[in-house]
Formats: structure tokens, C-alpha cells, sequence
């Protein structure tokens, strides 16, 4: 584990859920973001409910984190997050952020990666480092975006 890139993504992933959640002024201020992410190849949407939650989705809890694959900073990301799970059996709103960071020199903003399963064969390969950042946030998964 890397301790100082652990720390520079929570701390990246907090400061972009914050810019997120920060109202605009424009006439959809009162909707909450609808930010698009990839499930199993197909784009799906997230809105943030929250900003950080303590220990939730940690080993003896009783709201367990999916996990949430993050690939940078947003809004400067080079490719959407990826998330393990929509609504159906084993889902939770809680996710807990892994930052995905390419060792193989893969331009992931031509040629992203779409699944949780295709992001654990490249770790397997040792193509992909994966870091736990113990940073979990509240969001619910949408099929659609009307913004």
C-alpha cells in the first residue's frame, strides 16, 4: 500500500465530491449532479447523496461499500469511473473509492476501462495498481440523466 497516494486520492476524491455538490447558479441549481460512469460496458449515471461517511462498508458493519473505481480527480479524469454493481441483489448506495492507477502505459481516454472485471484481470496481470483510498460516500445509481 502507498500510504502518500492513498492519501492524495481520498483527498482528491473529497475535494471533487465537494466541486460536485457545490450548487451553480444556473436554473438547475436544485437538482442534485448526475455524473455518468461505466457498469459491465454501459454507461450508467451516479447523483452524490453525500459527501464522506467514517467506516461504513469496514469489516463488521452493517452497510456494506461497493466498490467504486476511480481513475484521477474529477472533473479532469481522463475516463469515467467504473462501479461494480446497479440496483438488483448485493446492491448498496454506499461505495467506497479505489484509485486505479495503469502501469502498461494504456491510454485509458481512448481506450477505457468498462468493468469491474475487466479492472481486476489487468491487476491480475499486474497492467493496473489499485489503491484503497478508505474513502466511502453515499450515492445512488441511475439508468438515465435528464440534465
Amino acid at each position: 500500500m502507498i500510504r502518500g497516494s492513498r492519501t492524495y486520492f481520498a483527498l482528491a476524491a473529497l475535494l471533487a465530491l465537494l466541486a460536485v455538490m457545490v450548487p451553480s447558479r444556473s436554473t438547475s441549481a436544485s437538482k442534485p449532479p448526475c455524473i455518468p460512469t461505466w457498469h459491465d460496458g454501459t454507461i450508467v449515471f451516479f447523483t452524490v447523496t453525500n459527501v464522506r461517511v467514517a467506516d461504513v462498508g469496514k469489516a463488521g458493519n452493517t452497510h456494506m461499500a461497493n466498490p467504486f473505481y476511480a481513475f484521477g480527480p474529477p472533473p479532469n479524469a481522463p475516463q469515467f469511473d467504473v462501479i461494480s454493481k446497479i440496483q438488483g441483489p448485493g446492491y448498496s448506495p454506499w461505495w467506497e473509492v479505489f484509485a486505479v492507477i495503469p502501469l502498461d502505459g494504456r491510454n485509458v481516454s481512448t481506450n477505457p476501462f468498462t468493468s469491474e472485471q475487466e479492472i481486476l484481470d489487468a491487476q491480475a496481470a499486474h497492467k493496473v495498481l489499485i489503491i484503497d483510498t478508505d474513502f466511502v460516500f453515499l450515492c445512488q445509481v441511475l439508468p438515465s440523466c435528464s440534465n
